[in-house]
């Protein structure tokens, strides 16, 4: 799944405006950190370049060392003025850091460093009980020399790249509860309230997807600055909550987390942030479970289907933007692909047609098979080949092929709209 696509609209019953919850397949602009290797010599200028990378290479594993062992005065030692406003934000991401629990955490250095006032560095790091595999993010420093050492004066998210949590939001709360890691600037009731939402969803997916997380780090903004820092992009509005991760060589996520977005959460309604993040956690759950792609209307459709059940809104009143599309002759003709869901227009009809898609195959074959159906479809080739498979799986598992379902999906959308 792209990063970041709009995955899913809220209609205005449920929020009082039309809000779009966002799903990525892998780390938003990962950084591309480059191996280490020998930097060509011959002018002063390279070789102090080429030092000074050294000497930021070891300052920096002493700064990861001291967060995995919990050594706040050895990380202290490393900043230029821990009494000023920098150096306190350094010292609140320490502690941010570990209040996170990383179990793995490092960085790459790339000679020569030409700037020690903007130095851009790779980090990798794994999150105890959360991540399978190594997050990828990037951080800016900004070094200064004192005596024969440097110290790190400042550090802060790199422009364009993901940051880490504890860059992004120094000043972050962490609440733990039995299935989620909710951490954030928000107020600590919205904090709480995400937590519970999580231990509400995640068992019921967990039952269904055998490799479902049994637990889910939130990620809760109270900025937007602080949400495009996370997510390493601009703020798109009207966007919810975004599935972000990386994949394992088996094309199963080995680490997502949902990162909720700040100005949308400030207008929706106690309803509107549960279906959202349900919504979000059932592509966290599927991601876990099934290598690769799905087709986009079946994986947006299912993520509606899961998101919705839970909403106190008729359902007359959700579908509502779907069938006066239906009576104007603009809703869609075929199931929509992930073109569909790029282009401008209504998304939030295509969307709902998504879903009435998937609760048609869940009218007639049950939860069961609907579950058979997704892990049929799934495919590491792309959303083509998963396409072409779920083309294949149909007839098996829903026992129409793919004229029949869209047949039967058209009239189901023209009997709504009467």
């Amino acid at each position: 799944m792209p990063a970041h696509r709009p995955s899913r609209p809220l209609t205005a019953a449920v929020v009082g405006l039309v809000l779009l919850a966002g799903c990525s397949g892998g780390d938003a602009s990962p950084p591309r950190v480059a191996p280490r290797t020998a930097t060509p010599t011959g002018s002063p200028e390279v070789d102090t370049a080429s030092a000074t990378a050294t000497a930021l290479d070891e300052l920096l594993a002493r700064r990861d060392a001291a967060v995995l062992d919990g050594d706040r005065d050895a990380f202290r030692a490393t900043v230029a003025d821990p009494d000023g406003a920098a150096g306190r934000a350094q010292l609140a991401a320490f502690d941010a850091a570990r209040a996170l629990r990383p179990d793995r955490l490092a960085h790459d250095v790339v000679a020569p460093v030409d700037d020690p006032s903007a130095v851009d560095v790779g980090v990798r790091y794994r999150l105890a009980g959360l991540d399978r595999g190594d997050r990828t993010a990037r951080t800016r420093y900004r070094v200064v020399r004192d005596g024969d050492r440097w110290l790190v004066a400042s550090e802060a998210s790199a422009p364009g790249a993901q940051a880490p949590p504890w860059t992004a939001m120094p000043g972050l709360t962490v609440r733990r509860t039995t299935h989620a890691v909710v951490a954030g600037t928000l107020p600590s009731a919205d904090l709480d309230a995400a937590g519970r939402t999580v231990d509400d969803a995640l068992p019921g997916l967990a039952r269904r997807w055998s490799r479902a997380p049994g637990r889910v780090l939130v990620l809760a903004p109270a900025t937007v600055a602080e949400g495009e820092a996370l997510l390493g992009a601009a703020a798109d509005d009207g966007v919810g909550a975004s599935t972000d991760g990386p994949t394992g060589e088996d094309g199963r996520a080995t680490g997502d987390r949902v990162v909720l977005d700040p100005s949308a959460h400030a207008r929706l309604t106690r309803t509107g942030r549960v279906v959202v993040l349900t919504h979000e956690l059932a592509h966290v759950a599927v991601r876990a479970t099934l290598p690769g792609a799905l087709p986009t209307w079946l994986s947006e459709g299912y993520a509606d289907h899961v998101g919705y059940a839970g909403a106190d809104v008729p359902v007359t009143d959700l579908l509502a933007p779907l069938t006066a599309a239906v009576r104007a002759g603009a809703a869609p003709r075929d199931l929509p692909d992930a073109a569909a869901f790029a282009a401008g227009g209504s998304l939030e009809v295509t969307y709902l047609a998504a879903w009435q898609a998937v609760e048609l195959l869940a009218d007639r074959r049950g939860e069961a098979g609907l579950d058979r159906l997704l892990r049929a479809c799934a495919s590491t080739g792309g959303e083509q080949a998963a396409e072409r498979i779920c083309d294949t799986a149909l007839p098996e598992v829903a026992g129409l092929d793919r004229q029949a379902l869209t047949r039967l999906w058209r009239q189901r959308l023209d009997d709504l709209a009467r």
